[in-house]
């Protein structure tokens, strides 16, 4: 058994408010039964959308509040995954067995996204990984999508009575491609190999395109050719050598220079910035000794005046007392001038003494003030030193050096212009040489060009698995006839006719049998899909229709056993509506729907 591939085990609706409800599927043979408008083809609508399709399951009444898809599926390795998504649209989400979620998958193919798809994700299962399928004459290739090959396993009541190629026929699912596309699809399906090797031919606008170009390339190269004729490009690049050396050279020595110019510019700043301070410094120093004068002055004026009131108070003690001459009166005394004079003496040694230490503070500060004016003298001296170090000589030194070094670039520049023209006529006839090289391949892949084609002998082991199908099922004496393939209508052929010429009962049935030979065939390949949904493969049947020939009336019978006893491993679902043997039903996964007890709005028990 292949272990690559997948098959479904689950379809589960749920909506706020609503019952959820389900149907379940196993390996081997899966019937859903029963007449029409009882949710059978919703089903297949569902499944359809939860593998990719754009189009969302028909709106009918008994869907309505329903908002959200599930999709369990099993790989034949053993992963179980579980697929989530909105009714209404959009992308999907990706569980595990645990309800893990593993990853958003886009639901839109975008070969411009580097995002995860639903394709990507279902096509690794099947071990179909990055593959590319030519659609046209020209080699044209594009991506192989999941959607591209389940048309193939997943067939609907309308496709499946068709008088058009199983190949060629394009179910509505949201994408549209090239019959040549789809005939390749079916050639990647039977032999493995995809078409990325195909070198894909120009088309012949581009082929216009790049003549134009070469021709542009031509005079380009040409022109220049003529400005670099006589050019020795050995020399040039002796003298490039030579001047970077020189350059190197001198910015170094402006470097150097540049590191003493820094050194003077910040002993500058230091002096600058000295010189400021102790000019501030002296400032305040000399208002302080203007202050101190003042304050000199008047600490003798208060010493004469304390010796005056001495004297006074002397003066006073030599007079005698006496009663007034006027009133005979006698007078008292008011001031103790002993008390006096001494009090005065006291001050007069305070004022002495504060005059003393003024006189000390002053002798102080015009010390600094005369230290501060010779370093102040000396600094700005130094620093006029500095400036003219800088201006004069470190200056002129830089300026020197830096226009010998521009004078340098631009000599080497000039050369370098030549070397650059240089390499470019060399890029243009690398371009020209390259695009010439992709015209010359072109007209010789056009006249040799052969791609492999879907013929007859690729088709011989479908066919071989038709045959064996219908002789099993004991179709129309097939014992007796050859079964062919025309590469012309892409379709098998039923002795000396198309099955496009049975009537639309047989078409149907012989579609099936082509898909379930495809299913059958692909157990022998390293990839696989695994399962396969077919809706109504049998009701369009009716026993005994003239057009048909002459078959037996069983047919659909022997289909169902057919399926019962060689699929066991892969996974068939049929919807239907024509009834299946009786002995079969407890041995296959069995459902029987009808008007009252339909997939939706009620529950779906599981299988028995």
């Amino acid at each position: 058994m292949n272990k690559y591939g997948f098959f479904i085990r689950k379809l589960q609706l749920e909506g706020s408010g609503k019952e959820t409800v389900s149907v379940e599927f196993k390996k081997g043979l899966n019937v859903i039964y029963g007449p029409s408008d009882t949710g059978k083809t919703f089903i297949y609508q569902a499944i359809d959308y939860m593998l990719g399709a754009s189009k969302i399951p028909k709106d009918i009444p008994e869907s309505e509040g329903y908002s959200l898809c599930k999709l369990q599926i099993e790989s034949f390795s053993g992963d179980k995954y579980l697929l989530e998504r909105a009714l209404k649209g959009g992308d999907f989400r990706l569980y595990d067995k645990a309800d893990k979620l593993l990853d958003t998958l886009k639901s839109k193919n975008d070969k411009k996204s580097s995002n995860r798809t639903i394709s990507d994700f279902l096509l690794e299962l099947c071990n179909i990984n990055d593959k590319e399928i030519r659609k046209n004459a020209d080699g044209i290739k594009q991506r192989l999508y999941f959607q591209d090959i389940l048309k193939y396993f997943l067939v609907d009541e309308e496709v499946i009575i068709t008088d058009k190629s199983p190949i060629s026929v394009k179910p509505d699912r949201g994408f549209n491609a090239s019959a040549s596309f789809e005939k390749n699809v079916f050639k990647f399906l039977l032999t493995g190999q995809d078409d990325s090797t195909i070198v894909t031919l120009l088309k012949k606008d581009d082929v216009v395109n790049k003549t134009g170009r070469v021709q542009l390339y031509d005079e380009l190269i040409k022109q220049l050719k003529v400005d670099l004729k006589d050019i020795d490009y050995k020399e040039i690049d002796e003298q490039v050598d030579k001047l970077n050396e020189r350059i190197d050279n001198f910015r170094d020595s402006y470097l150097t220079s540049s590191l003493e110019f820094k050194k003077y510019d910040e002993e500058k700043k230091v002096l600058f910035k000295k010189i400021a301070l102790d000019e501030t410094r002296l400032i305040n120093i000399n208002e302080i000794l203007k202050r101190s004068t003042i304050l000199k002055q008047q600490y003798v004026s208060d010493a004469e005046r304390l010796k005056a009131t001495i004297e006074t108070g002397q003066g006073l003690s030599l007079i005698t007392t006496a009663n007034c001459p006027v009133c005979t009166g006698e007078v008292e005394e008011t001031v103790n001038v002993e008390k006096l004079i001494s009090a005065t003496t006291i001050e007069i040694k305070k004022t002495s003494l504060l005059l003393n230490e003024l006189e000390n503070s002053r002798k102080i500060y015009l010390s600094e003030k005369s230290e501060l004016d010779s370093l102040i003298t000396q600094d700005k001296k130094h620093y006029e030193e500095v400036i003219t170090k800088i201006q004069d000589e470190l200056k002129n030194v830089l300026d020197e050096i830096s226009n010998k070094i521009k004078k340098f670039t631009s000599k080497k520049e000039e050369l370098s212009k030549i070397k650059t023209l240089k390499e470019k006529l060399d890029s243009y006839i690398t371009q020209r040489d390259t695009i010439q090289k992709i015209i010359d391949d072109y007209k010789v892949s056009k006249k040799i060009t052969n791609y492999d084609e879907l013929t007859v002998t690729l088709l011989d082991p479908i066919v071989t698995e038709i045959k064996n199908i219908l002789v099993e099922m004991e179709f129309d004496n097939i014992n007796d006839k050859n079964i062919g393939f025309s590469e012309e209508l892409l379709d098998f052929s039923i002795g000396t006719k198309n099955r496009k010429a049975f009537g639309k009962g047989y078409r149907a049935i012989l579609y099936a049998v082509f898909i379930i030979s495809l299913l059958e065939y692909l157990r022998t390949k390293s990839y696989q899909i695994g399962f396969v949904m077919i809706d109504s493969p049998l009701n369009p049947y009716k026993a005994g229709d003239k057009d048909d020939g002459v078959v037996p009336n069983n047919l659909g019978e022997q289909f169902y056993r057919y399926l019962y006893k060689n699929i066991k491993d892969e996974q068939v679902i049929l919807i239907e509506n024509t009834a299946i043997p009786d002995d079969l039903k407890e041995n296959v996964n069995y459902k029987v729907f009808d008007k009252e007890n339909g997939f939706l709005p009620k529950i779906i028990s599981d299988f028995k």
